[in-house]
Parts: C-alpha cells; structure tokens; sequence
C-alpha cells in the first residue's frame, strides 16, 4: 500500500515552511502525478536521468532543491519537452524546494553542514532579501587553515577550493550553500570578523572582493553543498511514511 499524494505535500509544506518564503523557485508541486505514492525519490535537480531512476525503482513522487519554475515564463523546447512528457506519462509528481530547504534550522543544507562540522554557537547567517539562509557557527578550538580544509575535504565529496585572503587560525566559520559568494553576503563576513566562509560555487567576480576584504572562503561544490538536506529527508520521509525513499546521487562536478 502507498501514501495519499497530498498526505506528502502537507507533510513537505509543514516541515519546510514553504509559504513563509519568498523565492525566485515555485516551491512546493510543481508537476502532479498520481493520487498514491508507491515511493519517493530524491534529488538535487529535477532532470530526466532523476526521472528515469526514479521509475527503475517504481518511485512516483520526486523531491528536489532545483526545480523547473524559477519566476519567469519559458517555452517548451524540446529537453523540456521530454522531461514534462516522462512525468506526466508515468504519472510522477515533482517537488521542489530551494530557499527553505537551504535555510532550515533543523535539517537544512546549512545547518547540517555547521552541525557535521561539530560547529558551537550556531547562529542565523547570511542575509538574502531580508531572510538568513545560512548559519554562522564556531570550532570549539581554533585551528588552522590546513585543518580546517581537511575537515572540508572529508566532508564535500567532490573537492574544495579555498581562497585564502585571511587569518590563518580560523575559529568563527560561516556556511551558505550554493552560489554565495555575494557582494552583500561578503560584506556580512567582514562586518561579523568570520575567520572562513564555507559556499559552494567559485565566482569569478567575487575574487577582488574576497581579496581585499581579506576573507578565507572555501569553494566546495554547488552540488556537494547542496544534498545535506536532502540527505536528512530521506531518513525522516522513511520514518513518517514507510516507503522506500532514496537520494539519487547526479553529481554535476560544479
């Protein structure tokens, strides 16, 4: 026996808060499959070799943190049209959940990393159009930057960058998933004396910034930041629903 479709929704929309946020993504359904879930299926990005696992394991409800609907209308083109098209031919539902997912503060990309790396103090960090997605924390120690990438590199799968402009001993650290490397978010690193700024994805403008605001940040993957939640979910989705729930790993390299 499955679990009511909607049952899921009210579920994911509890948890994550999804209308208390603005947000370029549409959160929440964004495709609506079949009435009952036979199991669940998790993912970075909605694309068709997530699909297409998905159905190998006869899941039919598909959760992600990207999704398709970003605020702004775009034509079906022919990849749209084969993703839509598999959805709604094997009567799968998508699911889509980007700023809350990241901003969490129990099982969010942010919290989860800060919490992975036995960070004290944590705290909201990191401000997007007046909301904290992210959480600033501390080492019980401080240690030094070399240390400090190890513990990185055993934590992101996918390897770590670090642009080193700061101290060397790092004791107060900052964690925004994804694309972080803002002007703004910069900026509230220098104003809060954070030692190390942990994102994902380089960004070439944001170079001089880090630089001559004599910050550390670390690169660690868009993709590799942004499973922690996803992570989390599968373990929770299990115990609520008793279905098979699995997190499908499509590494993107960036």
């Amino acid at each position: 026996m499955g679990v009511e479709r909607d049952k899921v929704i009210d579920f994911l929309n509890s948890v994550f808060k999804v209308e208390e946020w603005k947000d370029s993504s549409m959160n929440g359904l964004q495709v609506e499959g079949a009435d009952e879930v036979s199991g669940i299926a998790l993912g970075v990005d909605a694309c068709l070799e997530l699909f297409e696992k998905a159905k190998k394991e006869n899941m039919n409800f598909v959760v992600v943190h990207h999704g398709f609907f970003w605020g702004k209308v775009f034509p079906i083109s022919s990849f749209w049209k084969e993703r839509f098209k598999f959805l709604l031919e094997n009567d799968m539902s998508l699911y889509a959940c980007h700023l809350p997912m990241d901003a969490n503060p129990t099982l969010g990309h942010n919290a989860t990393i800060a919490n992975r790396l036995n960070l004290l103090n944590i705290s909201p960090f990191g401000e997007y159009h007046g909301d904290y997605i992210g959480f600033s924390g501390e080492f019980e120690n401080e240690l030094n930057i070399e240390e400090v990438k190890e513990k990185l590199s055993n934590l992101f799968d996918y390897g770590v960058r670090i642009f080193k402009f700061g101290k060397e001993s790092i004791k107060r650290v900052g964690v925004v998933s994804g694309d972080a490397a803002t002007e703004d978010i910069l900026k509230e690193c220098a104003d809060k004396n954070i030692d190390l700024f942990i994102t994902g994805e380089t960004n070439h403008v944001a170079y001089h910034i880090i630089k001559e605001l004599k910050l550390n940040v670390a690169f660690c993957g868009h993709y590799a930041t942004e499973r922690f939640s996803l992570f989390e979910l599968e373990k929770i989705l299990e115990e609520e629903f008793n279905l098979p729930v699995k997190f499908f790993e499509i590494p993107t390299g960036m």
